[in-house]
Parts: C-alpha cells; structure tokens; sequence
C-alpha cells in the first residue's frame, strides 16, 4: 500500500543532487538521468528548477555540477548540530592535551560524516573538514558507529558494502569486518591501523545518549610510524575519558562504554 503522505517527487529531486554530488564530476544531462534511473525530460525540469534555485550550475558544454550554495544547506545543519556544540570543547582540550588531530564523526548510512575536526596534522593526501564523508568500514570513528547498530541493520548495511581496498591494510572480507565490529563492541574502542592511509593509526570510541544509542564516535588519529604502547595507551586513557563525559553530558548513565 502506498503511503498517502511521501511526496514522490522530492526523492526523485533528492537523488539528482546526491549523484551530482557523488560523481567527482560534471555530468550531462543524459548522464544525470541514466544514474537516477529516469527519462531525460523529467531530468530536465529537475535541473531547470534546480539551476533557478542556485543549487546547480551548467557550463557552457551543457554538464551539471552542485553549485556552492548546497554547502549552505549542509553548514546550516552543523552549525545547528547540538551534538556538535557540545562535544567541540572537548575535541579541542583532547587535541590540546595530546596534540593530535582529534574527531566527531556520526553515521549516515555506510558513511562517516566529520561533525567536528581539530587538525594538527594531516595524513591523507587531500582535505578533511567539517561535513566530508569516509567509508565507515574503514575508520575508526565509522567501526565504532557500524559496531553500535542493532544485528540486523548491522546485516543490511554490510549486505550493501562494497569493501574496496584503500590500502593493503583495508579489511576487505565482510566475514573479517563482522568479527572485528564484534571485538569492537567488546572493547569499547576501535582502531584503524593504516587501512585508510598507510600513515595513519587512530582509536576511536563511542559517544552514547541517555537511550544506550551510539549517537556518535570521537577519535584522535596519529602517524602510524610513531605510536609506541606507552603513547597508544594514553590516547586511549584520555579518549575514555572524554568519551564518557561527553555520554554522561547527554544523559547516558550505563555501563560506559556500552556499546550494543
């Protein structure tokens, strides 16, 4: 049975602007209308409407791209974001007090979304800032928030993935991946030895509202080179510690960390 209330048409204009913005680059109309799955005039008006809006632009070979006015739509949503808010000054005194780069990241859907980032160094070869998207299986903030769904949106996540190898180090078996989101849950913590960078080591734990739900993940992230156990283990003292108090700061008052 349909549902009475879902308007149709905004999804089919929703997925026009993600696959723009998943492309990596400007796409013909054709193109558009191919990856969305529908005729060519409907795409059209989609981005008609969207061009007068400001939120596409054409060049003068007629391709599509997102203009800079989406990222209003995105920065408005952070810097709304309560979560955010609260967890910035502690992301800041955790870099501070290790001087690493430190994270927040949230899940959306088999991706991590960096609410927050206080860089001190950085180990990937482009950009991180506030609102980039990661591969969740991939990063430690994203184990820690795949590792807090429920077993059976844990299944139909990992059902969809596509477990590229970024590095030699990247967990590219699914059976592997479940095994170690289960260690996660154990531990409370996640780790990311290379498998985003071969220079990048990160710990990551969870961040828990009053509900027992993992909410979000902070993280700090060094060179893998230079860890020794006394500094990896200080990373994790003081991640514990920010990771509980920020849980506790949203009402979580369980087991910490407790995550499933």
């Amino acid at each position: 049975m349909s549902d009475r209330n879902y308007i149709n048409a905004i999804e089919r204009g929703l997925k026009i602007l993600e696959v723009l913005g998943g492309a990596g680059r400007k796409l013909t109309l054709t193109e558009v209308a191919d990856l969305c799955e529908m005729n060519k005039t409907a795409a059209n008006r989609f981005l008609y409407t969207f061009s007068l809006l400001g939120y596409v632009s054409r060049d003068e070979m007629k391709r599509y791209e997102l203009s800079p006015r989406v990222l209003s739509l995105g920065f408005s949503y952070l810097n709304s974001s309560n979560l955010r808010s609260l967890c910035k000054p502690h992301i800041d005194e955790l870099s501070a007090a290790l001087d690493q780069t430190a994270n927040l990241a949230i899940l959306d859907d088999l991706d991590a979304i960096y609410l927050y980032r206080k860089e001190k160094k950085r180990y990937l070869k482009y950009d991180l800032y506030d609102g980039s998207k990661l591969p969740a299986y991939c990063t430690s903030v994203g184990k820690v928030l795949l590792a807090g769904l429920p077993d059976d949106e844990l299944k139909d996540r990992l059902g969809r993935l596509d477990l590229e190898p970024i590095t030699r180090k990247t967990i590219t078996s699914k059976k592997d991946l479940w095994q170690e989101l289960m260690e996660i849950r154990k531990r409370g913590y996640a780790v990311c030895d290379r498998e985003l960078s071969m220079d990048l080591y990160s710990l990551a734990v969870p961040v828990m509202d009053a509900k027992g739900a993992v909410v979000g993940s902070i993280n700090v992230t060094t060179a893998a080179g230079n860890l020794n156990p006394s500094f990896h283990d200080q990373i994790l003292q003081k991640l514990f510690e920010k990771g509980k108090l920020i849980s506790s700061l949203l009402g979580y008052q369980g087991r910490w960390p407790g995550i499933v």
